[in-house]
């Protein structure tokens, strides 16, 4: 258990140190993370995205109760977050939709595979992608109008047509008609894909080296939305909708996987609760490593 943990959590917390050694050193400027998070919003996560969602068999994205267990988790501690962000946190819209974001969004892509392979097997892979499929194609799309200045139908619009938004899109639509992407493409876009995650956190680390991680009550309601609410909500509408085996310890082991690296990158991105997103994410993956050891013991007995 010991070595399944360290070998989710150690390339977070070593590219995370670097990115903030780097921003703590001036090996970097602070202004490149504003750079990198334009890099990883606009071309290597939404690549890595269209390839894991292409990848997918339809039979897997047509499992009605395991979708609907995974959506009310995600969508439902969205919603949660961005309304105790604007109605009690004193957040503008802006502010709370990245609040929403951050308590809501699991770092599947990075934390997920190794904690979930070695836990539950290689069918675990199935929560990451479906699950990433609901974050980029309904909490980002909506985050994005909510974000947006315009009136609600242009920023629908605008938002399909974010690269977060549509490669993603486009990747379940060649799984639902059961197109393969072509090797040729698939080798020539991997390598990009690849680097969202170690750029995700190497610009966490920069934004950290420029700020106070301090702990406040804000931060402490994000880390009772990420890391106890979702796990339990997922775990509660899993066991409603007679989810058993390896799908119900896939759904609960997703909730306690800390907050996404991608959440502070979109924050910065966006130029609006960056700094809070990267605590909340400091702490939220520091909460992580009982939890998840804990969840493990437990997810053995479902």
């Amino acid at each position: 258990m010991i070595e399944i943990i360290a070998q989710a959590l150690a390339p977070i917390v070593f590219v995370t140190a670097l990115g903030w050694c780097a921003g703590r050193w001036r090996v970097m400027p602070a202004e490149a993370s504003k750079i990198l998070a334009a890099f990883v919003v606009t071309f290597a996560l939404p690549i890595s995205l269209f390839l894991a969602a292409a990848k997918t068999r339809p039979e897997q994205i047509l499992n009605l109760p395991y979708v609907a267990t995974l959506a009310t988790g995600l969508i439902g501690i969205w919603l949660l977050g961005l309304a105790l962000g604007r109605v009690r946190g004193g957040h503008n819209w802006r502010e709370a939709t990245l609040r929403g974001i951050t308590v809501a969004f699991p770092n599947m892509a990075y934390c997920g595979p190794p904690v979930l392979l070695a836990a539950v097997g290689p069918s675990a892979l199935l929560a990451v992608i479906v699950g990433n499929l609901i974050v980029t194609l309904v909490i980002i799309p909506l985050s994005l109008v909510l974000l947006s200045s315009g009136g609600a139908a242009q920023a629908l619009a605008k938002a399909v047509r974010q690269p977060l938004v549509l490669l993603p899109l486009l990747g379940l639509a060649c799984a639902l008609l059961g197109l393969r992407p072509p090797a040729l493409l698939v080798a020539a876009t991997d390598e990009i894909g690849r680097a969202a995650g170690g750029v995700a956190l190497f610009t966490l680390g920069l934004i950290l080296a420029s700020i106070r991680p301090s702990f406040d009550r804000d931060i402490l309601g994000n880390l009772l939305l990420k890391n106890l609410l979702q796990p339990l909500v997922l775990l509660g509408m899993g066991l409603a909708l007679g989810l058993h085996g390896e799908l119900l310890q896939q759904v609960f082991l997703l909730g306690l996987l800390p907050s996404a690296t991608a959440a502070p990158s979109l924050a910065m991105a966006q130029g609006v609760y960056a700094e809070e997103a990267a605590r909340s994410v400091l702490f939220s993956t520091l909460l992580a490593i009982p939890g998840i050891a804990l969840g493990i013991v437990l997810a053995a007995s479902l």
